[in-house]
């Protein structure tokens, strides 16, 4: 890693690691979500780390604030922060939340990098959404004008190019398997209401939790 990106995730470490969510887990773990732009992967991430004792968000969104802060691209550098502070936290003890996409194989093997070294293993939870709710939900949030960009709540792109990406996206997850996806804990549908996704989540930590 050089010295500018290794700044990055220095900073990026620093942010996350002052939020563990209570005592460190028995034994570290990571969870990563599957799901299009739109699907909740976020929302889902959080609600897991509320629910999973000692873990803390690993968030793609937030990395993309800090490289852009840095005038550095994204794709394989989001991917090297990530696997820096990920395995950091690992050795430390902690259990890791992953919101980015991880339905692409090369994000998967990623996550797969980043737990070896601490022995843990990587289990996955896929969020199901209709495309054109996905779409709307994103439409809603980004063109909301009270929106200010940050660290917590980064904005990626314009409204259409999201709205684009979410199309570009669909096929790959509808040829997606969930019996291709190892380390499948489950997968939850969001097409409803929040309360309905809440009570999915709940049932899917009280899985992860029993191992």
């Amino acid at each position: 890693m050089d010295e500018k990106l290794q700044k990055v995730a220095d900073d990026f470490l620093a942010r996350i690691s002052q939020k563990p969510s209570g005592a460190k887990p028995a034994k570290p773990f990571v969870v990563a979500t599957i799901g299009l732009p739109g699907s909740g992967r976020t929302t889902v991430a959080k609600m897991l780390v509320e629910r999973l004792m000692g873990s803390i968000l690993l968030s793609s969104n937030s990395v993309r604030y800090l490289l852009g802060e840095a005038g550095m691209s994204w794709g394989e550098n989001i991917r090297q922060v990530l696997k820096y502070a990920g395995r950091r936290l690992l050795a430390d003890g902690y259990g890791l939340i992953f919101d980015g996409n991880a339905a692409d194989e090369q994000d998967r093997k990623n996550i797969e990098e980043t737990t070896g070294p601490a022995g843990a293993s990587a289990r996955y939870v896929r969020i199901n959404i209709d495309p054109e709710i996905a779409k709307s939900r994103e439409k809603d949030k980004y063109d909301n004008p009270g929106w200010v960009s940050s660290f917590e709540d980064f904005r990626v792109n314009t409204t259409e190019k999201m709205l684009a990406n979410i199309d570009e996206r669909a096929e790959l997850h509808r040829q997606l398997k969930s019996s291709d996806i190892t380390g499948l804990a489950g997968e939850v549908d969001n097409n409803g209401s929040l309360d309905s996704l809440q009570k999915q989540v709940d049932e899917m930590a009280e899985k992860i939790n029993r191992g």
